[in-house]
């Protein structure tokens, strides 16, 4: 499978080291798979599995793997990983921002103010009226100032 030509579908799946790229690649709308008790073996079952896309910094893993679909991220800084990766499999027009949980994976789902009313904050009731939810972990999402700095933040690579 020519992974490329099919970036809307990618699925990727990191190792142990990549924490943080993993957030970033959901905050962008990628299916990532992510945990700090993944071993080496369980990556590659669920890569074949599931046809994912190993991003890992552990040549061996990638050696291992054999011909699973993978890639070695060279940079040990989150931001230019990222870069890598978008180029790697040509990102950029396939992101849909803030679509996924960025703890869990799902997908988020729209959720009117007034179900969700009792958690939030005085201020968020008041200067914001459109959230979102993770329907699997339940975490709230708003278009508040940590959106805008994600957007800044992520600006150069859209």
């Amino acid at each position: 499978m020519d992974h490329r030509e099919n970036a809307t579908e990618l699925r990727f799946i990191l190792d142990v080291h990549l924490g943080r790229l993993a957030k970033y690649l959901r905050l962008c709308g990628f299916d990532t798979l992510f945990s700090t008790l993944f071993e080496d073996r369980e990556i590659i079952e669920t890569a074949r599995l599931e046809d994912r896309v190993i991003i890992t910094r552990d040549r061996l893993l990638l050696k291992t793997a054999g011909d699973i679909a993978g890639y070695l991220v060279k940079s040990q800084y989150h931001d230019e990983q990222l870069r890598e990766v978008f180029e790697k499999f040509e990102l950029k027009n396939h992101v849909r921002l803030f679509s996924r949980c960025i703890s869990c994976n799902s997908p988020l789902e729209d959720v009117s103010k007034e179900e969700i009313a009792d958690r939030l904050l005085a201020d968020t009731r008041k200067y914001f009226s459109s959230f979102r939810r993770c329907p699997q972990c339940d975490r709230i999402y708003w278009e508040g100032s940590h959106y805008e700095n994600m957007k800044k933040s992520l600006a150069s690579l859209l």
